[in-house]
Order: C-alpha cells, then structure tokens, then sequence
C-alpha cells in the first residue's frame, strides 16, 4: 500500500495529502483488501477507556452514519456476511459482485490515503508527536477518508433496489453491534501449551503488507524491529496451519503499542488490557477518540501486519485479511 524505498506498485487512483513529503522509515504497505475473517474487539464489561462513549452513547451510535468509518468494507470482508447481505437485498451473483467491487475501490483509496500520510510522520518523526499530530490534522486525511467512505456508500446504495437505505443502515448498525458483542465469546489471550511453558498466544487483526524482505511481519512496537533477532508464529483464526516469521519492520497504526505486554510495562496505553492492540480499541471502541498515536483516524483493527508470502504460507488469499492467532515466544504469562 505504500509506495516508498520501491517496493510497491501503486494503485490506480491516487488521493494526496497536503503536506506529505519524506520517506517513509518503515517501508510497509497496509491493504486495506477484501476477503477477512472477522470479529470484533471491545473491551471487556465495565473497563473504562479514554474517549470510549457511555452505554447511552454507544447505543446511540450508528457505524453506517459515521463518515469516517470504513464500516461496510470491513462488514463485507467476512464471508458469512456476503452470503447474509447478497440474501438481505435480494442480490443476483453480477449485483453482489458490483458491491465487493465498490468495497475494494475503497480500499484500495484508503490504503494509498494511509501510505501518504505515513511520510508526513517520517518526514517529521524528530518532532514532538504533538506537533506531528497537528500537521496529520491540517493534513487532508480525514477529507480522504470522508470523501472515500462517501462515494462507497453511494455507490452500493445505487447497486441495490431503490428505496434500500433504510434497510442498508439497519443492516450496517446490526451487523456492527453483534459484532462488537462477539468479544466475550472470543478470549484474546491463552497460555501456550509449549512444553517449555514460556510465551503467550493473542488473538489479534492482521493486515497484509509489502515488506523489506519477502518473509516478515511488522508489529507496533519500534524496539522489536530495532534489535533484531524477534520471532512470531501465525496460526489464522479456523486454521490448523502455523508460520513462523520475524519482525522485521513497525506498524500497523502505532510504534510505541507493545500491546503483548502486561499493561504496567506497556510503553503507551497503559490502560488497555494485556493482549488488545491500541488500533483494535479505537476502530472499535472509540479509544483516544478513534486515532493512533498520530492523530489518524483509524480504519482497521489491525495488531500486526504479514508479507504476503507469511500470509500466503499461512493459508491466507491475496492480501487477505484475517484475525490470527499469534505466538509471542517472549511474552511470559507470570
């Protein structure tokens, strides 16, 4: 998704962001990309979080009418949720196809809106980060987001039957809040059943992305990239099938988010619980507001990134995005 160091072809439609310039330090490319398995992350029952609504805002809030929510992109990625949305609407298989279309033009929007606003933070990462916050703000990455999250909404309301819309809300808004629910049937932390009794297994949100090498994942934390020598192993969620890789490179969102550790030794977001990445609480739970570090809104839940040959030896499509289980070795469970 991001076309630095030359590693990435980049997409057709290109939106730019005032202000951008630099290189990037990361040399990632998120895909924003059809195909996931998905669930949903929230916080457990009663946890308070910074800029998180109340009950009576939560209920309030509707994720279709939310602009600078990515909301039926991220819906749609989930298989069960085609077959559920093609039967809702009463789609032919040509209809539905025009839809998933729509939903990869956005994504393929929001992957390049993503990358360009990655070299504003390299190009200004020797300052305060809430300065860098404040170009992100002047920047037009929320015009990006708003204008492509629009035009998608726009373009599945003329593909489905006319006076749809009402329907299409209450089936967004439903769809969202079973899966905000899910998270109490789905545990995000386990104790490895390794022999040595040492690491951890989390079940968090993964991206793909072009790396430095073709077998690597990223994670949000600058340390593990910077000394080298770090291990992960993948399992997708419903799979059977386990990769290992190193971490080689930092993201997805963050750089100060070692979301693995226990919360006293997390570097940022102190107040997030052991296992839940800070991009995961703000896609969706409105932590610090729905932004990273940066000041990005943010549009995915993701709590590491995969090459695509990880992914792909993993079981993964073609920039497929799925919620994985991850082995951290280092990670102790005492």
């Amino acid at each position: 998704m991001r076309p630095f160091r030359g590693r990435l072809t980049r997409p057709t439609t290109i939106l730019r962001i005032a202000g951008a310039e630099g290189h990037t330090n990361s040399g990632r490319a998120w895909i924003f990309v059809f195909a996931a398995t998905v669930a949903v992350a929230i916080l457990a029952a009663g946890f308070a979080v910074a800029g998180a609504p109340s009950s009576a805002e939560a209920r309030r809030y509707s994720a279709y009418a939310d602009r600078e929510k990515p909301v039926i992109s991220f819906l749609l990625s989930e298989p069960a949720n085609v077959e559920d949305f093609k039967r809702e609407f009463s789609l032919t298989d040509a209809e539905m196809q025009d839809v998933l279309d729509a939903v990869r033009w956005e994504n393929e929007i929001l992957a390049e809106t993503y990358a360009k606003s990655e070299t504003i933070v390299n190009a200004n990462r020797e300052l305060p980060r809430d300065r860098v916050r404040q170009k992100m703000a002047a920047s037009s990455y929320d015009e990006s987001v708003r204008t492509a999250v629009a035009e998608t909404k726009g373009e599945v309301r003329r593909i489905l039957p006319p006076g749809s819309q009402p329907d299409l809300q209450r089936w967004v808004d439903a769809r969202w809040q079973e899966e905000r629910e899910s998270l109490d049937q789905e545990p995000s932390t386990s104790l490895t059943t390794s022999a040595l009794k040492t690491g951890m297994t989390f079940r968090v949100f993964a991206t793909q992305y072009v790396g430095y090498t073709k077998r690597e994942v990223a994670m949000p934390y600058r340390k593990l990239a910077a000394l080298g020598g770090y291990k992960v192993r993948i399992r997708p969620a419903g799979s059977s099938t386990k990769v290992w890789a190193g971490v080689k490179d930092v993201g997805p969102w963050n750089t100060y988010d070692n979301w693995y550790a226990f919360k006293e030794y997390r570097v940022m977001w102190k107040d997030l619980p052991r296992g839940l990445p800070e991009a995961q609480a703000a896609y969706f739970d409105n932590y610090n507001r729905g932004k990273d570090e940066f000041g990005r809104e943010v549009l995915n839940p993701a709590g590491i990134d995969l090459t695509r040959a990880v992914a792909r030896d993993a079981g993964l499509g073609r920039y497929e995005n799925s919620w994985v289980y991850v082995y951290v070795p280092w990670a102790k469970h005492y």
